[in-house]
């Protein structure tokens, strides 16, 4: 199973999103790598932290019993200590003391840091000067480990600060706006896609409207090229077929004037079948031709009953020398259906011809509606599941099919459905026969 083309604009959207989050994961690596190769920085940044959140919580010369910065010393008593010191170096408040070395509380200067590697892992103490205080109030700060992920936090933090924040908006910004401006530069070649579409041999469909790029013009003008060209082709085939149908009428007519004045006989009678079929060919092979330029308007619609009684009134004759009745159902009200009239009759034509054929003696039922449909039945053997799929090819018959056929007729209604943009299909009812439906596009109101 083929999968099927993703659209230009969404492939080149996708890459540059890839591209886009490439470039944010390597900055976020490269950053990560930084920071996180530089431990004494982000030790600074885990005791800035601390040492602020302490002294946002205080209330005057005191941190309150339940101040969620004391949270982490409470929590990790072995990892974490802290001691609030005025200028006189007395301790006003700690938690964890024993952590805390006697000479870290003897230090005045405003900031400092020590960093000391032991044999149990590394133990980093502080002194931070709080700020916007006259009493010289200061903190000492102690980490021993950091079961809390401090330092995990402060390199998140720093991966915010230079990746997520500066970074990650204009990636995004960038994605968005090329794809808008992907989506609106393809915008022509989206157009010239619809317009190629809609061409068909024989037709004339002007070019889009707007300003599009040199090589979408080119595209479009080497696609009308190989259009003329096989609209000339086209048109030569489809003289060709109408010259040949023409020229055989003639001699059949002739041979059917013949026929007239023979004795009536046996003979005679299959040699009337034969010329009979040898007719039926000639319209077969002049309507195959006609399909390739068949379209349906667009803006008009067509009553369904008006072909169906053009039809069986035109085969009626034909019918009856078969020993075949036909009967029409329809309603009262407009049938309306977006369709040629020549392709409704042509291929209305087949199916009946088809039916009075191969469906025995008896009634061909033809029913108009409901909706833009048309419906032709007989009650003769009718079709297996295997001719079913197989009914529309050309030339194939069914096994015991009446002599004199082509396996022309269905195959030229499935593609005089195609051309105007109908469908047709086949099914078995359950009391025997076979019944073909013609649907048709509903015109728009």
């Amino acid at each position: 199973m083929t999968r099927p083309n993703r659209p230009l604009a969404q492939v080149l959207i996708w890459r540059l999103t890839l591209i886009a989050t490439m470039i944010v994961v390597l900055n976020m690596v490269v950053v990560g790598l930084y920071y996180g190769s530089d431990r004494p920085e982000l030790e600074a940044e885990v005791i800035a932290e601390v040492t602020e959140r302490l002294g946002a919580s205080m209330e005057g010369n005191s941190l309150p019993a339940n101040a969620p910065a004391r949270d982490i010393f409470a929590d990790h008593p072995n990892a974490y200590a802290f001691a609030l010191v005025d200028r006189a170096g007395v301790v006003v408040d700690a938690m964890n003391r024993n952590l805390i070395p006697p000479s870290a509380i003897d230090i005045f200067a405003d900031d400092w840091v020590t960093a000391v590697d032991l044999p149990t892992g590394r133990l980093v103490y502080a002194g931070h000067e709080l700020r916007d205080r006259i009493d010289g109030l200061r903190v000492v700060f102690v980490m021993a480990s950091d079961p809390e992920n401090l330092l995990r936090r402060a390199l998140l933090s720093e991966l915010r600060q230079h990746v997520w924040a500066p970074v990650l908006p204009m990636a995004v910004f960038l994605i968005a706006a090329s794809a808008l401006v992907i989506r609106r530069e393809l915008a022509p070649v989206a157009r010239a896609a619809a317009w190629a579409r809609s061409l068909r041999p024989g037709s004339v469909v002007p070019p889009p409207d707007g300003l599009v790029p040199s090589e979408v013009t080119d595209l479009i003008d080497g696609t009308q090229r190989a259009l003329d060209r096989l609209s000339s082709a086209l048109a030569a085939e489809i003289r060709h077929a109408a010259e040949a149908a023409h020229a055989l009428r003639t001699p059949v007519a002739v041979l059917t004037a013949r026929l007239d004045a023979l004795p009536p006989g046996e003979t005679t009678d299959k040699l009337r079948d034969d010329l009979a079929a040898l007719s039926r060919t000639v319209q077969q092979v002049l309507a195959a031709s006609r399909t390739d330029v068949l379209t349906a308007p667009t803006d008009a619609t067509l009553d369904l009953r008006g072909p169906a009684e053009a039809v069986i009134a035109a085969l009626a004759r034909f019918a009856y020398g078969k020993g075949v009745e036909l009967s029409l159902s329809m309603p009262d009200a407009p049938v309306t259906a977006k369709a040629n009239r020549e392709g409704v009759e042509l291929a209305l034509s087949n199916l009946i011809e088809n039916a009075v054929l191969h469906g025995g003696r008896g009634e061909v039922e033809i029913t108009v509606g409901p909706g833009p449909t048309l419906s032709v039945r007989d009650h003769g053997p009718g079709l297996s599941e295997g001719a079913q799929s197989q009914v529309f090819e050309p030339f194939w018959r069914a096994p015991g099919a009446v002599a004199g056929g082509t396996g022309l007729g269905l195959a030229i209604v499935d593609r005089l459905q195609r051309a105007q943009g109908g469908a047709v299909a086949v099914s078995a009812p359950e009391d025997g026969g076979c019944e073909i439906t013609l649907s048709f596009a509903v015109p728009k109101s």
